[in-house]
């Protein structure tokens, strides 16, 4: 049984491995391997202390996905936020992502981000089918956006804007 769970210190350097996993396939995103478990550390602390929404999809206790949604720092754009999300390779296909997409967003607009924001690659066919099924709308395609192992890849950002009722 898969458990969607608020990130914690515990959970940094399962995080750091499936980051890492997910990274090294050079397929999903916009790095080709983790940060140090040092600055993947400082990142879950700087989420943690600015009430970002950052969750992880647990099976026991290993670490095997992530999603958070992170705060944009300047005043104006404070209502704002960025999705990153990832699966280890033996998880995709369960709904998991969409489990922790789902809980990240709205612990987002409980914390008064009205507008998240995300950037995928336009061959992540199945990413952005599951933003589309959770709401999120295309606000642009960017052609030869990313290198990877010499080949050119376009990226499309998407968004989910809350409306007020």
């Amino acid at each position: 049984m898969i458990v969607i769970a608020r990130m914690n210190a515990d959970h940094v350097e399962g995080f750091h491995a499936v980051l890492d996993t997910v990274a090294r396939e050079h397929r999903y995103l916009a790095f080709l391997q983790a940060p140090s478990l040092l600055q993947t550390a400082d990142f879950v602390l700087e989420c943690t202390q600015n009430d970002d929404p950052q969750f992880v999809a647990l099976d026991r206790q290993r670490v095997v996905g992530w999603c958070d949604i992170v705060r944009h720092k300047r005043p104006v754009h404070r209502h704002c936020g960025t999705l990153g999300i990832g699966l280890h390779p033996d998880y995709r296909g369960r709904g998991i992502g969409s489990r922790l997409a789902t809980r990240a967003i709205v612990e987002a607009n409980n914390a008064g981000i009205d507008r998240i924001e995300l950037t995928v690659f336009t061959t992540n066919t199945e990413a952005i089918r599951l933003y589309r099924k959770l709401g999120f709308k295309s606000e642009g395609r960017h052609p030869k956006a990313a290198c990877i192992d010499g080949e050119y890849v376009s990226t499309m950002t998407m968004a989910l804007v809350s409306v007020a009722d």
